[in-house]
């Protein structure tokens, strides 16, 4: 048991790292493509590599664990996690674009409040008084994350809790109903309804767009590294630990966040917001602590 949590902690160390570059890679898509656009491209960019993968360790002589008569398990799946991530994925990078990346990885962390309320509604999981502080951490840091905020940071602000809100979804439904199936395979045909639903929205609506050749490679990478790597990784994580724990320790990602924009913005969140990351981050740790010990 000890050994399986372990490794479930090991992937979501690897989701918050591979999640971080996303970040990255998504604020350098150009602001004149449409966010569902980028959503689209960014999915794609996910299958593209998936495909390519499963062609070439085919190729080798590697034996996939998941045969075409075992698909049938994943429409499901596949389909409810397709719409929700089309929702989620468009508020990501609207907020992404308004308020940057570290102010959105602080308040995706929202996931962490979402994801107990409803894992103490839907999955039967207590909650004790001092994860109910950590709640309380996690909103007041939201409110220094959007103090002195502009309307426009505002409405950034809302778009980055509605994507927590919406991924906190998916990751229920993938704890419920996909703990017995290949996560990989989970990631790949929620890359591909992604996909699907999207370019007929954008045919639809008269939003498609063709990329350059830049804005195509940064939606590649990114949709490589969260879509693709960094999900499967917490989708597997999330058969080895429970949801709670899941999201609460993703405070490591906001970490990966800072670093990188650094590194290649040369900026760092102002006052007020590294003071609110700081009492969301505080908030996580309650809960991961005081969760654990609920529920050992």
């Amino acid at each position: 048991m000890r050994n399986k949590t372990l490794i479930g902690y090991f992937f979501i160390i690897g989701t918050a790292f591979f999640t971080a570059f996303s970040y990255i890679f998504g604020k350098k898509v150009s602001d004149n493509l449409f966010p569902e656009t980028v959503a689209f491209y960014w999915f794609l960019g996910a299958l593209i590599v998936a495909v390519l993968k499963r062609i070439v360790f085919t190729g080798l002589g590697y034996k996939f664990s998941v045969s075409i008569n075992e698909l049938g398990k994943y429409k499901k799946i596949m389909i409810l996690t397709s719409l929700i991530t089309v929702f989620g994925a468009a508020s990501w990078v609207i907020a992404l674009r308004i308020i940057g990346p570290p102010s959105t990885s602080f308040l995706m962390k929202f996931q962490v409040l979402f994801a107990v309320i409803f894992g103490v509604i839907f999955l039967g999981e207590r909650l004790g008084k001092m994860e109910i502080i950590g709640i309380v951490f996690t909103i007041i840091g939201g409110l220094f994350i959007t103090f002195n905020s502009t309307p426009i940071e505002l409405i950034g602000s809302f778009y980055a809790i509605s994507a927590a809100f919406f991924y906190s979804i998916l990751f229920i439904l993938v704890k419920k109903m996909a703990a017995d199936l290949n996560m990989i395979m989970v990631a790949t045909l929620r890359s591909m309804g992604v996909v699907i639903i999207g370019f007929l929205y954008l045919i639809i609506s008269g939003k498609f767009q063709l990329p350059n050749s830049d804005d195509f490679f940064m939606m590649l990478l990114g949709g490589t590294c969260g879509a693709y790597i960094g999900k499967a990784f917490q989708f597997q994580a999330i058969k080895l630990v429970d949801v709670s724990r899941t999201t609460a320790i993703t405070p490591l990602e906001a970490v990966f966040v800072i670093f990188l924009s650094f590194i290649f913005f040369d900026t760092v969140p102002d006052l007020y917001k590294l003071i609110g990351g700081f009492l969301i981050i505080l908030g996580v740790i309650f809960l991961l602590i005081f969760r654990k010990n609920n529920l050992d």
